[in-house]
């Protein structure tokens, strides 16, 4: 019998990524029994799940009210553990428009996972001076969750609380190395396969096979978002998007993900340190 695992996806305007980020999920990941949970605060503002997409959910939380940009998301994640069944050892939290191409880094982390009693959160590092742990896209045991109804109390930097939480509980994690780096050095003015000069963020981990851009950064928006996603999983999975020069255009993000290991960082010279949060 396949292990259940619990798939937490929070959703405030990105409903048409949520749409086909749920079909990669139902077409790709087939190791565990996933039961997936979808919470959405868009509704009183308009961002309305159509019901091709409802079809893709295993239950549909919608909330009545937005607590805002700083704290919508964690009143996502708050409500959505709420509905984690019993019978799932792990959940999965996922950003609506984190798309991820199969599940074996799911997999693969959940065997290390396993593996270890005191270790409870895996996904990746996300900044270089900070200890920080992402929360687009993070595997946890749900007993954790069930057990820690403070989790997902998270206010400004996200990251940096669930690290200064896990120290707290005197538990531990394990960093998912497919996903890093996530950002760029602070000296680059920017990316180069991006105008995306205030986060500095990498969007593109073919290890992983994920790509997570925020659609309002690409010219040509969801399509080229689909473009992007058959490039680095090697596939034609969006059979309706054509790619030409699709090596190349593998090969550059790819470069400058290598390059960045190469470039300075702070942490080459002053150690991680865990931020003070108020």
């Amino acid at each position: 019998m396949k292990k259940k695992v619990a798939i937490l996806v929070r959703v405030y305007d990105r409903v048409e990524d949520l749409n086909y980020n749920l079909q990669i999920i139902r077409d790709t990941w087939h190791t565990f029994d996933y039961e997936i949970i979808v919470i959405s605060n868009g509704y009183k503002d308009g961002y309305l799940i159509n019901e091709n997409t409802k079809q893709l959910v295993d239950n549909l939380i919608i909330l009545d009210h937005n607590w805002g940009h700083r704290k919508g998301s964690a009143q996502l994640l708050q409500e959505g553990r709420k509905h984690i069944p019993d019978d799932c050892d792990y959940t999965i939290i996922l950003e609506a428009d984190t798309w991820i191409y199969s599940d074996d880094i799911v997999s693969k982390y959940v065997r290390l996972l396993d593996d270890k009693v005191n270790v409870v959160w895996a996904s990746a590092d996300w900044y270089d001076k900070d200890y920080s742990l992402a929360v687009d896209f993070a595997i946890v045991k749900s007993d954790f969750i069930r057990t820690h109804f403070d989790l997902f109390d998270i206010d400004l930097y996200p990251e940096c609380y669930i690290a200064n939480y896990l120290k707290k509980a005197d538990v531990g994690f394990i960093s998912i190395t497919e996903n890093m780096p996530v950002h760029i050095p602070s000296y680059m003015p920017k990316y180069p396969c991006i105008d995306d000069s205030a986060n500095k963020r990498f969007y593109i981990f073919p290890k992983a096979k994920m790509v997570t851009h925020h659609i309002e950064f690409l010219k040509g928006g969801i399509n080229e978002k689909k473009q992007l996603f058959n490039v680095i999983t090697g596939t034609n999975y969006f059979t309706d998007i054509s790619v030409k020069n699709r090596r190349w255009k593998r090969i550059k993000p790819v470069f400058w993900i290598y390059l960045s290991y190469l470039l300075p960082k702070k942490s080459w010279f002053k150690a991680k340190v865990y931020r003070k949060l108020d």
